[in-house]
């Protein structure tokens, strides 16, 4: 088995959702696929900062490709290029992780891990944020999908694992629409901001996964560089922070 170069047409002639938003940001300058045809991958030059990231896409249940996979802020193409091959054939070694990268499973299953968040932690919270940067990653996760589920989403947490920028799925479906929106969750110390990094993976998945919107929450800030790149996003992106955080909190 090998991971190998194809056109751009080869590339598209795959069943993939792409977001017209992604030619905002960057530029996709070489494409990939495995010799089993499970996986994708595509390199992209950032327009603005001149560096590079690369998505690699796994096929779903439905033979639908989508991003499994995000890398940014590398300082050149064949650095870009490298990592892809790598973890590409990383998942290729691996059968069952190929069949498994995308499960339609996930987003239509029950709310999951939910069950240590009630209003009482809420309401503790509410009376002392700074409380939030003493909790796990997967507890932070966790909290701010249970506020999500009580805002009228169904929610479901991804498994603990590298999940390509989206830690929580929710969704609002009726008889007039569906809504969906992935979530990617920081919990940083307030001194650590999120960077435009994270920015650009949030992207990348938003990308080819083609969601409703797309949030980052985290219990930092942002740094100017990533409120800026998430401002040409308009209503695609929103930024969710510590002063947010407490925002929600302050209903319990």
């Amino acid at each position: 088995m090998a991971i190998k170069q194809i056109s751009e047409h080869e590339f598209y002639k795959n069943n993939i959702q792409k977001n017209p938003m992604a030619f905002v940001l960057g530029e996709e300058k070489a494409w990939f696929i495995d010799d089993d045809k499970n996986l994708l991958g595509t390199i992209i030059l950032d327009k603005i900062d001149k560096d590079w990231s690369f998505v690699i896409l796994g096929k779903d249940q439905d033979n639908q490709f989508r991003a499994v996979d995000v890398e940014a802020s590398m300082l050149s193409l064949e650095n870009a290029k490298d990592t892809l091959l790598v973890r590409m054939t990383q998942y290729e070694q691996d059968d069952e992780k190929v069949e498994n990268l995308y499960s339609n499973e996930e987003i239509e299953s029950p709310s999951i891990l939910l069950t240590d968040v009630n209003d009482e932690i809420k309401k503790y919270l509410n009376k002392h944020p700074e409380k939030l940067h003493e909790l796990t990653s997967r507890k932070f996760e966790e909290l701010v999908a249970s506020i999500l589920e009580d805002l009228g989403f169904d929610v479901t947490l991804t498994k603990q694992t590298r999940d390509g920028g989206t830690d929580i799925i929710a969704s609002i479906r009726n008889a007039l629409t569906s809504f969906l929106i992935l979530v990617e969750c920081k919990k940083y110390s307030p001194e650590n901001k999120v960077d435009v990094g994270i920015i650009r993976e949030v992207v990348g998945v938003q990308t080819f996964k083609n969601p409703s919107k797309s949030i980052i929450v985290t219990t930092s800030t942002f740094t100017k560089d990533a409120i800026k790149e998430a401002s040409q996003l308009k209503d695609k992106l929103d930024l969710k922070d510590y002063e947010n955080l407490k925002d929600w909190l302050s209903k319990y």
